[in-house]
């Protein structure tokens, strides 16, 4: 089981160390051996894991989110850190070209920052994964969530590129975990592009759970419409979470609602944070 949970890189610092915060998301999972899950976007992920004496060898995994820079970044400085062959799990659609749509009407690229030949050389070796899929005995992964006919994201910035032009994104890479703790069942979000409520919902039906001890993680929702924020309000409490510490793309407005509506049970996931379970 995994039993701690470390914040390696957030958009804020959550302890008085000098660590680095970015906009960009990573956490160190511990139990039965040691799992990465993002990377940042390569600003802290290195000087972070040194700063809190994490020792960067003995990292078994990386799992990856999805494809943004922000959760990919520092994947190539890890890899070289580690030096030796480390699995990195992805759901395929990670390599695809993500790029943000500007007012402009052009596009900047904020995908993977490297090509897979490049993370391969330096000792990756990319396991795709695709919907439900157990990873180690208390780690399972859900990607391509699925949606209603015709669902897109409610941030139309986000796209990528195809054979045929610019298009939304339908985020079939955005993964999400479900955790074994000795506390219980715990949900880890990269950014939940795919939707908070869709992810708990699908996780908590396949696999039969009632409750979740603790959601952590990026929501998207500081961009989505007032009646989705809702919903996922009405999700935390649906399935009694006892720890809500969403952070990254939450949103500040947002996360000070969620503090507002579950007063202890909602906690800071900045970088430095440590979850004991």
């Amino acid at each position: 089981m995994i039993k701690k949970i470390t914040v390696i890189c957030e958009n804020s610092v959550y302890v008085p160390f000098p660590l680095i915060g970015e906009h960009g998301l990573s956490f160190l999972l511990e139990g039965e051996d040691t799992t990465l899950f993002d990377t940042g976007q390569g600003l802290g992920v290195i000087h972070n894991l040194k700063t809190l004496g994490k020792d960067i060898p003995s990292i078994k995994r990386v799992i990856l989110s999805h494809g943004h820079y922000d959760h990919t970044g520092g994947l190539l400085q890890v890899l070289k850190e580690h030096n030796g062959e480390l699995p990195v799990y992805v759901n395929g659609a990670v390599f695809i070209d993500k790029v943000a749509q500007l007012p402009s009407g052009g596009t900047h690229p904020i995908g993977m920052r490297e090509s897979r030949d490049v993370y391969e050389d330096n000792g990756a070796k990319f396991h795709e994964v695709d919907g439900k899929c157990r990873i180690i005995n208390s780690i399972t992964s859900f990607s391509n969530i699925k949606h209603e006919a015709g669902w897109t994201s409610w941030d139309r910035m986000l796209k990528i590129k195809t054979d045929s032009g610019v298009e939304n994104d339908p985020f079939t890479d955005d993964l999400s975990l479900l955790i074994d703790t000795p506390s219980g069942p715990v949900v880890f979000l990269g950014c939940a592009h795919s939707g908070m409520v869709e992810i708990l919902d699908q996780i908590a039906e396949s696999n039969g759970i009632k409750k979740f001890h603790a959601v952590i993680g990026g929501t998207h929702l500081g961009s989505a419409p007032e009646e989705y924020i809702q919903k996922a309000i009405e999700s935390v409490k649906k399935y009694d979470v006892q720890i809500i510490a969403v952070s990254h793309c939450t949103g500040f407005k947002v996360a000070a609602r969620f503090a507002s509506e579950f007063g202890d049970r909602f906690q800071n996931a900045s970088v430095g944070k440590v979850f004991e379970f």
